[in-house]
């Protein structure tokens, strides 16, 4: 058997990607060492400020940002659509602090800011389906980081998909991360909070066990799906792409499905999240298409509605209208 050896472009793209990997890992441990120093209320005026900074010099994904937004609302004036651009690039700076803190000995003051209310909806959903876990879709509001992270400091058993990220070691770092641990330190073993279920071929077998284990599963259901994984439904108005397996996999698994949305309060630095009753979604096959699209709607219909109540916290950097017509700039 011939053993093929990776070209010379290929060791070059590697060999770049562990450097700006290491880059990137370094830098986010020094930044959670200056935390440690700044403090919450510091580093997080340091956060939002960056972000201002980012949106006046025009830095990427600005122009996407005020197009997208006067795609989704065309009704409302200029005026207050550049307050929420504002808003949404201010709010990623501050998430951005967030995150750092999290890794260091401020942690347990930063979830102590975050309120949940409506847990009860969720207890009662998880009796009534035997002990099952539920399915519990979010939009990407507030900082969906640190729910997920309070909630299982309560005691909730929880796992969240994730699309993984690149440059690999990126993604480590921020694992490292949600599991209290600085990125730069060397460590055996992760003790992971929240079980991590990463998007690919395996990822409905783990999240199928995570239910049977009794563990609610966080999905983001408001991002861009590719063909094979998305059917198209009304988002704002316009045709997006959107993931249809969680979907599934709870109704083969017999599992609630519960929306729970999370904001930041106007002081810009605690947190509410709010769990709604579960959906009383269309009973059908896991294969009936047409049943599938309708639920599918629904649970987009219930996500739109969180945004447009909150729309300068939701993440419009990202393309949601991909390959749709008006779908907004690229940078």
């Amino acid at each position: 058997m011939t053993r093929t050896h990776p070209s010379a472009d290929s060791r070059e793209h590697s060999l770049l990607e562990r450097l700006s990997g290491g880059a990137l890992v370094a830098l986010l441990g020094l930044m959670i060492r200056l935390a440690e120093v700044a403090g919450i209320a510091r580093t997080l005026r340091i956060g939002a400020a960056f972000g201002r900074f980012w949106r006046v010099v025009g830095g990427p994904r600005t122009r996407r940002v005020r197009a997208q937004l006067a795609a989704a609302f065309p009704e409302i004036d200029s005026t207050q659509r550049g307050r929420w651009e504002e808003e949404v690039f201010s709010h990623l700076g501050l998430g951005l602090g967030e995150l750092v803190v999290m890794a260091g000995r401020h942690r347990k003051e930063m979830l102590s800011r975050v309120d949940v209310v409506g847990l009860e909806h969720l207890d009662r959903a998880v009796r009534q389906a035997a002990g099952k876990g539920a399915v519990v879709i979010a939009p990407h509001l507030g900082n969906w980081e640190l729910y997920s992270l309070k909630l299982a400091s309560l005691g909730v058993p929880m796992a969240v998909v994730y699309r993984s990220q690149r440059p690999a070691a990126l993604e480590r770092a921020v694992r490292r991360i949600r599991s209290g641990v600085d990125p730069a330190r060397p460590v055996q073993a992760l003790d992971e909070p929240v079980q991590q279920i990463a998007l690919g071929h395996r990822a409905g077998v783990q999240f199928l066990r995570a239910l049977g284990d009794g563990r609610n599963v966080f999905v983001l259901l408001d991002q861009h799906a590719g063909r094979d994984e998305g059917l198209l439904v009304s988002f704002f108005g316009r045709p997006a792409s959107t993931r249809f397996g969680p979907l599934t996999l709870a109704e083969r698994a017999g599992a609630p499905v519960l929306i729970a949305a999370g904001r930041r309060d106007a002081d810009g630095i605690h947190h509410r999240v709010t769990f709604l009753p579960a959906l009383q979604l269309e009973p059908g096959s896991p294969d009936d298409v047409n049943v599938l699209r309708r639920n599918l709607q629904r649970v987009t219909a219930e996500i739109e509605k969180e945004i447009r109540a909150s729309p300068g916290q939701w993440i419009w950097t990202h393309r949601r209208w991909r390959g749709q017509p008006d779908s907004g700039v690229s940078g």
